[in-house]
């Protein structure tokens, strides 16, 4: 067999299969379909068939939500209710929007009937003036708490109780007022939103990089404001069996990312990056990654997902953020490269495009379907055959 026999026939046009996937992908319902490459040596398919793959579990989906429910939690409500802040910020916004009315509402529903209570212990236009239904202490207690004032409707000093109820309805409407437009403010600012505009690849790629097998996806912002001081890492789960016989559902190995890979040291800080355009993002593959052994068969059986973490602060707030993602074992592809999304304006010529449009096309490449480790022994021994050459015919000359 020879050496073109492992080799990969490249596709004459570029294949936008991340697209084909978001037409036919819906997370509402419990199955996924998928576009395939027929000449990808990860899948065995029949040419332009869609296969129907069985719901799998993952930790993150792509939109970076954590996908595991804690159950069975003592005392869950009392550890909640004592953070309450937090788990306000945590609702959903319609629930903000109807907890916002109904304090207010039930506040002034509340005042407004102590105000009417009052008036008839006391008789009318003793404490307050103009009062003269249930109705108009309720539009009394909107004035009061809201600070409107028509001039209606007022309080008189004949009654204690109603000095300290008007006092005590100012303080509680205050306390109101910065709990629900802090909670409100916080939510729309929070860096969770933030985190939606920077995109990562569907996708990612095993692809090969001067003699180098690399594990890749793409990263990118589409806002202006930078995030800045940006930290990228990854962590592979799998399942694991130990010596003992211990089965570990989730067993949790590093990653070392960098975005030049012909200079990812360990030793060195190679995970900070700069999107000011987007970036394609690598892992080694080498003797110290846990994919050091991946062939495109054990690809497509092997089950396992790679968590993409981004750490950043927010340029604009200077809030720390967050986004997420993650990648199945059928969403890497054996033999793929990204098209290239940075072109120049044609109109001004001094400015850049960057064509988003492309931001998931890959298109097929020409690698070896052997391990990383078949092939740097197969680089090895080819070079040591090589050395071992010139020794014999320049004797003197080898070192």
């Amino acid at each position: 067999m020879s050496s073109r026999d492992n080799l990969i026939e490249p596709s004459a046009q570029p294949v936008n299969y991340a697209t084909n996937h978001d037409q036919s992908l819906d997370e509402s319902q419990n199955t996924r379909l998928m576009e395939v490459p027929p000449s990808s040596p990860s899948f065995e398919t029949k040419q332009d068939e869609l296969r129907l793959f069985e719901p799998k579990k993952r930790l993150i989906n792509k939109k970076g939500r954590l996908q595991a429910i804690a159950q069975k939690v003592p005392k869950k409500a009392k550890l909640y209710l004592s953070d309450v802040f937090t788990t306000s910020i945590d609702l959903k916004w319609h629930w903000v929007i109807l907890l916002f009315c109904l304090s207010y509402i039930l506040s002034w529903f509340f005042f407004g009937t102590l105000w009417w209570f009052i008036v008839l212990g006391r008789g009318k236009d003793v404490c307050l003036t103009e009062v003269k239904s249930w109705t108009s202490a309720f539009l009394f207690s909107i004035e009061t708490q809201q600070t409107i004032g028509y001039g209606y409707r007022g309080i008189t000093p004949k009654c204690p109780e109603g000095v300290i109820l008007l006092q005590l309805q100012c303080i509680i409407g205050i306390f109101l007022d910065a709990f629900l437009l802090g909670l409100t403010f916080a939510k729309i600012s929070r860096p969770r939103e933030r985190a939606k505009t920077v995109m990562f690849s569907k996708y990612a790629a095993i692809t090969k990089r001067d003699n180098k097998m690399c594990l890749m996806f793409r990263v990118g912002d589409v806002r202006k404001s930078q995030i800045v001081e940006a930290h990228i890492r990854a962590q592979l789960f799998r399942k694991l069996t130990t010596e003992e016989g211990l089965t570990l559902p989730y067993y949790q190995q590093d990653l070392r990312l960098c975005y030049d890979w012909r200079n990812c040291d360990y030793d060195d800080n190679r995970n900070q990056v700069f999107i000011m355009l987007p970036l394609t993002i690598y892992h080694i593959i080498d003797e110290n990654s846990p994919l050091y052994d991946i062939t495109p068969e054990k690809l497509r059986t092997q089950e396992f997902e790679i968590i993409i973490v981004l750490d950043g602060i927010v340029e604009a707030t200077g809030m720390n953020t967050q986004p997420k993602t993650s990648y199945l074992n059928d969403e890497i592809l054996w033999g793929f490269e990204f098209e290239n999304v940075l072109e120049k304006s044609q109109h001004t010529g001094k400015k850049y495009w960057i064509d988003f449009s492309k931001f998931d096309i890959m298109r097929k490449i020409n690698i070896p379907s052997s391990s990383p480790r078949e092939l740097y022994e197969k680089l090895w021994q080819d070079d040591m055959d090589i050395n071992s050459d010139y020794s014999v015919s320049f004797p003197g000359l080898y070192i």
